[in-house]
C-alpha cells in the first residue's frame, strides 16, 4: 500500500498527516473526493470488492503509524496538533474496528450501502459545462464494476455466514428496482431509471455517451438486485436480524465518538420514550380530545395544514431556511455570507423515507443541501417537516457542517470534511 501513497513520508505534524490523508483517501476513494469538490474525482468509483476494502485499511494503518511518529515531534503538544491528532486516532481506530469485525461484508441497508453511495454520489457531481458531463459519463462507466466489487463482497459474506438482515435486504430490492425504472412496491411506482434521467439532462453533443453510459449502469444495476433477490434473499431469509450487543458498541463507537456505557444510554432511551409519549398524548389531546397520538397525526394528514405540489413544498421548505438563517444571523449567531445558502432538494425516488443533508464543498461552489424524499406524494402535511428542517438544515446540520468548512483554515482539512 505505501507505494501507492502520494502523500511524501517526510517528518510532518499531526494536521499535515490527517491532511496527507485526505489526498491518500481521496485516490482511492472518489466519492469522498466529489462531495470535498475535488473535480478530478468526478469520473471515478471506489473498489468495494474485499481487495478495495482492504486497500482502504491499510491505508488507515500506515496513517496511524505515521501519526505516532508525527505526535513525537517538537511543536506535536499545542491544543491545535493535539485535537486533531486526537480525533484523526478515533476515527480511523473505529473504522479499524468495522472493517476487521467484517461488517463491509454484510453491507445490505435501506439507507446506506455502497449502492446507494454510488447513486447518490451523482446528485452532488457538478454538472455545469461539457467537461463536467464528459466526467459523469465515465462515472457512469465505472458504475458496473463498483456493483460487481460489492456483490464480490456480498458473496463472500455468505460464504463466512455474515448476513444482512432479510428485512432490510427485501427493502433493499425494492429500491434496486425503482432506480432501474421499474415499480419498487414503494408508492411511487414505475418511472424513468435514475441514471436514464441523469443522462436526459446532458449536453445534446455528448447525449449519446451519456446515454449508452447510463443503459450499462442500469443495466447493472438491474443485475445487482437480481442477484440480491434470486441468491442473497433465499440464503438469508432465515436468518435473524443482525443486531447484539457487541455490534451495537462497535457501532456506536463509530457514529459517536466515543464508548457508551450501554446500559445507561438503554435505561435512559426508555425513560425518554415514556417522558415524550406523556407529552404526545398531552399534545395529542389538545388537537383531538379523547384522541391517541396516533389518531391525531391520522387527524392532521387528513385535515391539518398542507401543502399541495412538489415545487411548491420545495419552494415552501427554501422559505423555511430562508427565514430560520435571517433570524438567526446577528441575533444567536453570525454568520459568514456562505453559510448562509442553504438549498433545499427533492431527493431522487428510491431512497429511504427520511429526509437528509449533504455538505457543501470545500469552496462552497455546491452549496450545503436538503433533501425531501416524496415517497411519491405530492400532498405534504407540514406538522413533521418545521421541525424537522430546523434539525437538517438551520440551525442543525446546515450550520454545524458548513460552518466546520468555513472556518477549515483553522483546523485542519481533515478535521473540516
Amino acid at each position: 500500500m505505501s507505494e501507492t501513497l502520494r502523500s511524501d513520508s517526510a517528518a510532518r505534524l499531526p494536521r499535515q498527516v490527517a491532511d496527507a490523508y485526505v489526498d491518500d483517501l481521496i485516490a482511492i476513494d472518489p466519492i469522498s473526493g466529489t462531495y470535498l469538490g475535488v473535480a478530478a474525482c468526478s469520473s471515478r468509483l471506489p473498489d468495494f470488492s474485499p481487495a478495495g476494502r482492504a486497500a482502504a485499511a491499510d491505508l488507515s494503518r500506515s496513517t496511524l503509524a505515521r501519526l505516532d511518529a508525527a505526535e513525537r515531534l517538537p511543536g506535536a503538544d499545542s491544543d491545535v496538533e493535539r485535537r486533531c491528532g486526537r480525533l484523526l486516532r478515533e476515527r480511523l481506530n473505529a473504522e479499524l474496528a468495522v472493517y476487521e469485525a467484517d461488517e463491509d461484508l454484510r453491507a445490505v441497508s435501506n439507507i446506506h450501502s455502497p449502492a446507494h453511495s454510488v447513486r447518490d454520489v451523482f446528485t452532488v457531481t457538478p454538472s455545469d459545462t461539457d467537461e463536467d458531463w464528459a466526467a459523469i459519463a465515465e462515472r457512469l462507466r465505472a458504475v458496473p464494476a463498483a456493483l460487481a466489487g460489492y456483490r464480490e463482497s456480498l458473496a463472500l459474506g455468505l460464504d463466512r455466514g455474515l448476513y444482512g438482515g432479510p428485512r432490510a435486504t427485501a427493502t433493499f430490492i425494492d429500491q434496486l428496482t425503482t432506480w432501474a425504472g421499474e415499480d419498487g412496491g414503494d408508492g411511487e411506482g414505475a418511472g424513468e431509471a435514475f441514471f436514464g434521467e441523469l443522462a436526459s439532462r446532458g449536453p445534446e453533443a455528448l447525449r449519446a455517451g451519456l446515454e449508452e453510459a447510463a443503459a450499462g449502469a442500469t443495466e447493472a444495476l438491474a443485475e445487482l438486485r437480481d442477484w440480491i433477490r434470486d441468491v442473497y434473499a433465499p440464503a438469508v431469509a432465515d436468518a435473524p436480524d443482525p443486531v447484539g450487543r457487541e455490534r451495537y458498541a462497535r457501532w456506536s463507537r463509530y457514529f459517536n465518538g466515543t464508548d457508551l456505557d450501554l446500559d445507561e444510554a438503554y435505561a435512559y432511551g426508555w425513560s425518554e420514550y415514556h417522558r415524550l409519549l406523556a407529552e404526545m398524548k398531552a399534545e395529542a389531546a389538545k388537537i383531538l380530545p379523547g384522541a391517541s397520538p396516533w389518531e391525531a397525526l391520522k387527524h392532521l394528514d387528513e385535515h391539518g395544514t398542507h401543502i399541495e405540489g412538489v415545487e411548491e413544498v420545495q419552494a415552501w421548505l427554501q422559505g423555511i431556511m430562508d427565514e430560520a438563517i435571517e433570524n438567526l444571523d446577528g441575533t444567536h449567531f453570525e454568520l459568514a455570507e456562505r453559510v448562509k445558502r442553504v438549498e433545499s432538494m427533492i431527493a431522487p425516488p428510491g431512497g429511504a423515507a427520511a429526509p437528509y443533508y449533504t455538505n457543501p464543498s470545500e469552496d462552497f461552489s455546491r452549496p450545503g443541501r436538503t433533501w425531501l424524499p416524496t415517497m411519491g406524494q405530492t400532498r405534504f402535511p407540514v406538522y413533521d417537516l418545521v421541525s424537522t428542517w430546523y434539525h437538517e438544515g438551520v440551525p442543525g446540520h446546515h450550520l454545524q457542517l458548513a460552518q466546520w468548512a468555513h472556518v477549515a483554515d483553522r483546523l485542519s482539512r481533515y478535521q473540516a470534511r
